[in-house]
């Protein structure tokens, strides 16, 4: 599924999609990445295994891709 950054909190540990859904960061050392991410980019999300998600954001330059986990979707 392909979607858009909405909104990253301040910490970096979770992170706000433009349709509807919310992730935390699994591994806290990602949010050195997510900190420095805002509005409008491009995400993927794919499911790994047992609820492990992948989130990659298409508009960074390696592209990032870090481990998240479902907060909600609405």
């Amino acid at each position: 599924m392909e979607t858009n950054v909405m909104k990253v909190h301040k910490d970096g540990v979770e992170v706000s999609l433009m349709n509807g859904s919310k992730w935390r960061v699994v591994h806290i050392g990602d949010i050195t990445r997510t900190i420095i991410w805002y509005p409008t980019q491009r995400i993927i999300i794919e499911e790994l295994e047992d609820n492990k998600y992948l989130m990659t954001n298409l508009d960074t330059a390696a592209p990032d891709k870090i481990e998240v986990s479902r907060i909600c979707n609405f």
